[in-house]
């Protein structure tokens, strides 16, 4: 099996992966002072709430663009046999294996498939019912 050949976000997008992180880190930091922010207003309250929400919602798009890549990477027939029969030194050959084989049994993008879920319908709900 051969993969797709398509544009990947981080090769077309510069600096994606800090962009990410940042993004990972104002989503979690926002929900997290919610509680500190509540005597400066309901107002302040909510812009951060949108801003934690509209940043996981992209985070996560991101993250299961991504790991929907790497596993498309595990069903390419024979990979394993392939990088087995290279000509790589056996400690290479191992520790490229391995990785393989783990990011082939990883369960992540379920996890980013269900945050980002959940912060789409928290998006929605907040837009017709706060």
């Amino acid at each position: 099996m051969k993969l797709i050949q398509k544009k990947h976000y981080w090769k077309v997008i510069p600096r994606l992966a800090e962009i990410l992180f940042v993004l990972g880190l104002v989503g979690g930091i926002s929900f997290r002072i919610l509680i500190f922010l509540r005597p400066l207003g309901e107002d302040i309250v909510t812009m951060v709430w949108y801003i934690g929400i509209i940043s996981y919602i992209i985070f996560f798009y991101f993250r299961i663009i991504i790991e929907t890549h790497r596993k498309e990477i595990c069903s390419n027939e024979g990979l394993f046999d392939r990088l087995k029969a290279n000509k790589l030194n056996d400690e290479d050959s191992k520790i490229i294996f391995d990785v393989l084989q783990s990011q082939c049994r990883s369960k992540i993008r379920y996890n980013y498939m269900i945050w980002f879920g959940l912060s789409v319908l928290s998006l929605i709900a907040a837009l017709f019912f706060v």
